[in-house]
């Protein structure tokens, strides 16, 4: 699967109001556990606005749909 942009000003705000702290896996992780998604096997890699998501997966369903909730984080431009 390739590249998928998202708009990095939009999307759900993790930390409350002000600014936003510098995003890292395991916040998205938590997110995604919050949103009741399987992401065993799924490793989540933050370089700046881009994440990446690699590692085995239970379905390619469940791939994209952990890739859409990541991209609808606030500050993550290109998943």
């Amino acid at each position: 699967m390739g590249l998928w942009s998202f708009v990095k000003g939009s999307g759900k705000k993790l930390f409350g109001g002000g600014d936003e702290p510098e995003l890292n896996g395991s916040t998205l992780q938590d997110e995604i556990k919050e949103l009741g998604l399987d992401a065993t096997g799924m490793e989540i890699t933050v370089e700046g606005d881009k994440v990446t998501v690699s590692g085995e997966v239970v379905s390619q369903e469940m791939k994209e749909k952990v890739i859409l909730a990541v991209g609808n984080v606030k500050g993550v431009a290109a998943v």
